[in-house]
């Protein structure tokens, strides 16, 4: 009982780390080369576990080996533009101008039910609403609207909006987060300080965000 546990247990993390060294993606987001990797990954790892007659290594030789390739081509395809074209693909407009471009769907095999479920995804109630509609190299589909469906900006009010950064968490569950302290270059007092104005003590506090233009949010324990 004890070593398919532990093969499985190493089998998971050779795993975790393979797909660790590939880089943070979503499965929607993976290129094409790297898609077939995390499969073939997935396969090695699955038979060494499945069947103890065969040796772990027969497993985590091939997983480092396709890791080491996938890593070794990204490299080159940062590089070469030719390469990266030739392996991941290039962008294709698929609507220009509020048409479909009826040859490139042709050539994608995309039907225009799957474009028009995508644009109401992402609130686009028609394709004559489109300027440019562009099916990226990892299959999602990039829309630039033309002007008069653009939503309203500040800047198109002649509003100054108020500045704002990217909120960090600084207190989580009435404790200090070191890493985001150190990122913002603040320390405890500041932060004890800024709950003292408010008259909250830090382990009253559930939730803090704090951002490097000031703007903070502030949610106790116990609040709904």
């Amino acid at each position: 009982m004890a070593v398919p546990l532990l093969r499985t247990l190493i089998l998971y993390l050779a795993v975790v780390i393979a797909v660790r060294a590939m880089g943070k993606r979503q499965i929607g987001e993976l290129d094409p080369s790297e898609l077939v990797v995390t499969i073939l990954v997935s396969d090695l790892a699955a038979v060494p576990m499945q069947d103890l007659g065969i040796p772990m290594f027969a497993g985590l030789v091939p997983i480092a080996t396709l890791v080491a390739l996938e890593i070794l081509m990204s490299y080159v395809a940062l590089k070469s533009r030719l390469f990266r074209r030739l392996l991941n693909g290039q962008p294709a407009i698929i609507i220009r101008g509020g048409l479909l471009d009826v040859k490139k769907l042709r050539q994608m095999r995309l039907t225009t039910d799957e474009i028009i479920e995508t644009l109401r995804k992402q609130n686009v109630a028609s394709v004559s609403d489109v300027k440019y509609g562009v099916i990226e190299p990892d299959g999602t589909l990039t829309v630039i609207l033309k002007q008069p469906q653009q939503p309203v900006t500040a800047e198109m009010l002649g509003l100054t909006p108020k500045d704002t950064g990217l909120p960090l968490v600084v207190v989580s569950d009435g404790k200090l987060v070191a890493r985001s302290l150190q990122l913002l270059r603040l320390d405890a007092r500041d932060i004890e300080n800024r709950l003292k104005n408010q008259s909250i003590a830090l382990s009253e506090v559930f939730l803090m965000t704090l951002d490097d233009c000031g703007n903070s949010f502030i949610q106790r324990k116990g609040d709904a």
